[in-house]
């Protein structure tokens, strides 16, 4: 357990206060990284409604650094609590249907009527205004790629889901820097800032021009799986052993080296279609269908290591498809730290994925796991001024809640569901 005077200082965030009360990925992920960096934040959720990542191997993975507060905001006395909280914070992320905090009556206004220079980020689908119609309607992952036009982009035939939940954990990320932006305002203004996030307009933000390309053009990209929708010899490919590898081969000093291997001319040595400074050309035209065919048959008569070792030799950027276990296994993802371990309260030793962004000067840290739903309740509570009697009584009215580990392998069956909790139990 842990209190707000227990966090320790590290990384280049020590001393930023945030209180989260989003649940599942699109608004917390963006909590979850600023711990890593040493912020000091709270996962605050209601007593009969756990975050849905809890209990599954999400959780233990996004929410790690983190206090965890429980308590019913709709009851006076869980509303104190999240209020004196917001005194508290710096930064308050939700994340829920566009307006719900307004129709609990807790607006951006009574909000900064507490806490006057507090950064408010809202999370959800859609966003807080717009069309009524929509402003209010639920959002998982699905919806988002969907919604976006994203989703319409990738695949073959059919449109493609990406896998796992590419929404919202770039809106996770899109969470994090607005999280950072509308604090630095507060600090640059001396007056509080409020930031509307919208699930979809964060996937709608990476789809580079092609919202351009088609707005003002009517020019529609076609779907074109693991080909590039643009460039030649700019494409997966799949090798005589039925393995993927990526290969890049455009731009003038890579074209010399590289059109020798796969039985092109050298630009510049009297074949038309590629004159002297060729870079690289069009997919869909004859001189890039050419220069793909090229390619195909280079791959379809080697294996992935012969593949890799030819575009390597002749440094041509290349990358063969990794699948889980060449990620954990690889010397360069774990001499980062990519891969790290480290101790949670609800699963014990785990390994997954480490830190992301290496500070020099302030490092990032893994100080302790996700924390247990409540975990944190009474060392907050006492510091924000609670007395024993005080906890003992909100416990006693279900205002605030808590999990211990017996309860959450019991409620989660989670020796039935995670192999390395029946593991431990044997």
């Amino acid at each position: 357990m842990a209190g707000l005077k227990d966090f320790p200082k590290f990384g280049a965030l020590s001393g930023l206060k945030i209180l989260d009360s989003g649940s599942n990925i699109a608004g917390p992920l963006g909590g979850g990284l600023l711990a890593e960096c040493g912020a000091t934040v709270i996962h605050f959720e209601g007593p009969k409604k756990p975050d849905n990542q809890r209990g599954w191997y999400g959780y233990p993975q996004n929410h790690r650094n983190q206090l965890s507060m429980v308590a019913d905001i709709k009851s006076e006395e869980g509303r104190k609590i999240f209020l004196d909280l917001i005194k508290w914070a710096d930064i308050w992320v939700e994340s829920s249907k566009g307006g719900q905090y307004d129709r609990l009556g807790l607006s951006d206004e009574v909000i900064w009527s507490v806490n006057p220079k507090i950064a408010i980020v809202h999370v959800s689908g859609y966003g807080q205004v717009g069309d009524p119609s929509y402003v209010t309607k639920a959002s998982y992952d699905a919806v988002g790629q969907a919604f976006s036009g994203y989703m319409s982009l990738n695949g073959v035939n059919e449109a493609l889901k990406i896998n796992p939940y590419l929404s919202d954990f770039v809106c996770g990320l899109t969470t994090c820097w607005a999280m950072l932006a509308c604090y630095v305002s507060t600090q640059l203004t001396g007056k509080g800032e409020s930031v509307d996030v919208a699930q979809y307009e964060a996937l709608a933000r990476i789809m580079d021009g092609r919202m351009i390309q088609y707005a003002t053009d009517g020019v529609s990209v076609p779907k074109t799986g693991n080909k590039d929708a643009q460039a030649a010899l700019f494409s997966f490919y799949t090798c005589k052993d039925g393995r993927t590898i990526f290969i890049g081969m455009t731009g003038a000093e890579v074209c010399k080296r590289g059109f020798p291997i796969i039985g092109l001319p050298v630009p510049g040595t009297g074949d038309p279609d590629f004159p002297e400074g060729f870079t690289g050309w069009m997919i869909d035209t004859p001189v890039g269908q050419r220069m793909e065919k090229a390619m195909e048959a280079f791959v379809a008569e080697r294996t992935m290591p012969e593949v890799e070792k030819a575009m390597i030799d002749a440094q041509i950027p290349c990358q063969r498809v990794y699948d889980l276990e060449d990620c954990l296994n690889d010397p360069h993802w774990n001499a980062r730290g990519t891969i790290m371990e480290w101790d949670d309260p609800m699963m014990g030793h785990i390994k997954g994925l480490g830190l992301i962004n290496k500070f020099k000067n302030n490092p990032s840290e893994i100080w302790r796991g996700a924390p247990l739903f409540g975990m944190d309740n009474r060392d907050i509570l006492r510091d924000l001024g609670y007395s024993e009697e005080e906890v003992d009584d909100l416990y006693a009215k279900g205002i605030v809640n808590e999990f211990d580990l017996e309860t959450t392998i019991k409620r989660y069956k989670l020796d039935q569901v995670i192999p390395h909790m029946a593991k431990k139990d044997k």
